[in-house]
């Protein structure tokens, strides 16, 4: 693997002027790392996922807006932004929908009525640019062009799958048929085909089938997987000009970087669905509410083999989000749990999301609750990963971690309280993540004495910790004002 001055910027995506103007034009597409855990670039240099979520951002933001969004997010030290082509609004305590519905310049995105697109027909009108819209797709251009320009990367969802594909959206009704979803598909690969910084993400917090419930024959059932599928092979075809299936290896499919977001119904995966399919790179999770079941989801898809495939974390619980609870319900504490959950889980990487933020539009609702998505713009957990948590993985060599439990002999709780362990190849370093600050009991299980430190992952403080000789266990107690630890064992 290559190291340079060069190397080490493109993994912290700081400015990189110095050396060219953005990751993948010094490192190449992305791929699969050859142990099917983690995402690369073509020279093997490791990819490191911190996604932020913008469901609305094409939808709701004006050009500023916009703008205003990516330079914030970029200054923090994202270096992916998640969001919808084609979103149905809802969020922010306004009314959902409608299925057409307008962008912040009046646009539709398809031809057809207000809440009837044709959604094989995408509304192009000519004249217009990026910098002067006069259709949907313009404006959208402004937003994809603008976080290239930032050198990051977009995971780009073609479409809110739970409201157009599935019936799963109350209020909400299907648009695509297979065919139309092929030919939407291919409409945004080809539009797009020469962004090496996208991300496509098939699904949109989507269940694409539910089985008939023989003891409840009149529970909803049904199977659109082949819609999902023939909008993943009409990108492929827009943007290869080949037509693929989604059941036959190709090196075509190497063109282009897959996943799939799914719903929040744990434990269901897109590994449930979709895991052998061809144009599937990457594995997407979503636990929604369910904080307890971070880790267990995340190293279940790490566990999968027949492919091993690298799982993503796409979505979770959104900062100061109530879900039911007070406002506030989702402090920094449970974000920073679900972040380092991820990747001691072994998950190649972690999208965060605030409450506010994500739909861009209100300041009412369980997620919002007064704040517009401006304020949310600085909530505390936002930095604790973007920056605090991203320096550290780099620092510590995620894509090198191990999970590891045997490194913790004494109680290691559980959910969202769990502690959990990683280690490298050769155990020239292990971590442990405490979720709180209760004792337990770690061993050194390297071959040689290790120097011990805390780090906190609030501020990325750090305090000395002591030794561990060969084989020593010691009980461990956290500094006790702080909220969470993560005590780092290297060869002394």
């Amino acid at each position: 693997m290559r190291t340079s001055l060069c190397l080490a910027m493109s993994l912290l995506l700081t400015p990189i002027s110095a050396c060219a103007s953005s990751p993948w034009q010094q490192h190449g597409k992305l791929e699969v790392s050859e142990n099917g855990h983690r995402i690369q670039y073509e020279d093997e240099t490791p990819f490191l996922w911190i996604g932020d979520t913008a469901w609305g951002l094409f939808q709701q933001l004006t050009r500023e807006e916009v703008d205003l969004y990516l330079d914030h997010r970029k200054e923090l030290g994202f270096t992916v932004i998640q969001s919808v082509a084609f979103w149905y609004p809802h969020g922010g305590g306004l009314p959902n929908g409608p299925h057409n519905a307008t962008n912040a310049y009046g646009h539709r995105p398809f031809s057809g009525e207000d809440d009837a697109p044709n959604t094989s027909e995408p509304l192009i009108v000519d004249g217009g640019s990026s910098s002067d819209p006069n259709d949907y797709w313009d404006h959208a251009d402004y937003v994809i062009n603008a976080i290239e320009k930032r050198g990051m990367h977009l995971a780009l969802l073609p479409c809110w799958g739970r409201a157009y594909v599935t019936p799963q959206f109350s209020g909400a009704h299907p648009e695509f048929t297979a065919e139309e979803a092929k030919k939407y598909g291919a409409f945004l690969g080809e539009r797009y085909k020469n962004y090496p910084n996208i991300i496509w993400v098939i699904g949109g917090d989507a269940k694409p089938e539910i089985a008939p419930d023989e003891n409840n024959p009149s529970a909803q059932s049904y199977d659109h997987k082949d819609i999902f599928r023939a909008m993943a092979e009409g990108i492929a075809l827009g943007t290869t000009q080949k037509q693929l299936s989604w059941n036959q290896p190709d090196k075509a499919w190497d063109e282009i970087f897959m996943t799939y977001h799914p719903d929040g119904d744990v434990p269901y995966n897109s590994s449930s669905w979709f895991h052998n399919d061809a144009w599937l790179d990457a594995n997407g999770v979503e636990v929604w509410k369910e904080v307890d079941h971070v880790f267990s989801t995340m190293l279940r898809d790490y566990q999968l083999s027949s492919p091993a495939k690298p799982s993503l974390f796409l979505e979770g619980s959104y900062e100061y989000g109530s879900y039911q609870h007070g406002c506030g319900w989702v402090t920094p504490l449970r974000a920073r749990r679900q972040a380092y959950h991820t990747f001691f889980a072994g998950g190649a990487g972690h999208t965060y999301g605030a409450g506010p933020i994500w739909a861009m539009r209100g300041t009412d609702g369980d997620y919002n609750c007064g704040h517009t998505w401006q304020e949310a713009l600085d909530f505390p957990a936002a930095f604790q990963l973007a920056s605090i948590a991203k320096q550290f993985l780099i620092d510590h060599n995620w894509h090198d971690w191990i999970p590891d439990d045997s490194l913790i002999t004494g109680p290691k709780e559980e959910g969202e309280n769990l502690k959990s362990g990683v280690s490298s190849p050769q155990h020239e370093i292990a971590l442990v993540y405490f979720t709180n600050t209760s004792s337990t009991d770690v061993k050194n299980t390297a071959s040689y004495p290790a120097s011990a430190q805390w780090f906190d992952p609030r501020n990325g403080n750090k305090q000395d910790a002591g030794n561990f000789q060969i084989g020593q266990e010691r009980s461990m107690t956290p500094p006790k004002e702080w909220e969470d630890a993560i005590l780092i064992l290297e060869k002394d």
